[in-house]
């Protein structure tokens, strides 16, 4: 077997070109989900139930009918939907994408990186159950505003904090020696 000597600044490249490369492969279960375009009812029933309990907590009461919330707010009632993009379910699928593609992590280090999956559910009950405080204290105009711009921004962030505690916390130095001989 031919060893390939590279230099630190070479082996680190090619760190990130192995990354990527699996991080644009373990994107495609993402395009066959979509394709496929599942309902995740089962998903969008403990989203709608757990973020009317945590909302119910701040005081805010909603009457929920299927997957739709009607809320009581300043500006009168507003129903809110919880679609299936709603449960969070592309977050997840992106979050394991980044614990698989990190290379030289044992696959016991990357099954404890599960635990990350939990964290950004509540993560996204707790976004829901924000938005529904919003609507009901501020008013459907503050919907947009925060579902559009800050929550997606605030879901994104949060899935790259969570990998990060994972990487750095569990997932410890890469070995990036098993990548580069062949």
């Amino acid at each position: 077997m031919h060893k390939l000597r590279l230099n630190e600044k070479q082996r680190r490249l090619r760190t990130v070109l192995v990354f990527l490369t699996r991080i644009t492969a373990l994107s495609l279960p993402l395009y066959l989900i979509l394709w496929a375009n599942p309902s995740f009812d089962f998903l969008r029933y403990a989203v709608r139930d757990n973020s009317v309990l945590l909302a119910g907590a701040a005081g805010v009461s909603a009457d929920v009918d299927g997957f739709d919330l009607k809320l009581n707010t300043v500006d009168g009632p507003v129903t809110i939907n919880i679609a299936a993009d709603c449960t969070g379910w592309k977050s997840a699928v992106a979050y394991m994408a980044l614990v698989l593609a990190v290379p030289g992590i044992s696959n016991k280090k990357r099954l404890v990186g599960l635990v990350g999956i939990p964290i950004l559910y509540l993560v996204n009950v707790a976004r829901i159950s924000f938005l529904m405080w919003a609507v009901v204290n501020m008013g459907f105009g503050y919907f947009r505003i925060f579902h559009e711009f800050l929550w997606k921004l605030g879901l994104s962030l949060a899935v790259l904090a969570v990998w990060y505690l994972w990487l750095s916390k569990i997932a410890g130095r890469v070995r990036v020696e098993k990548f580069i001989s062949y």
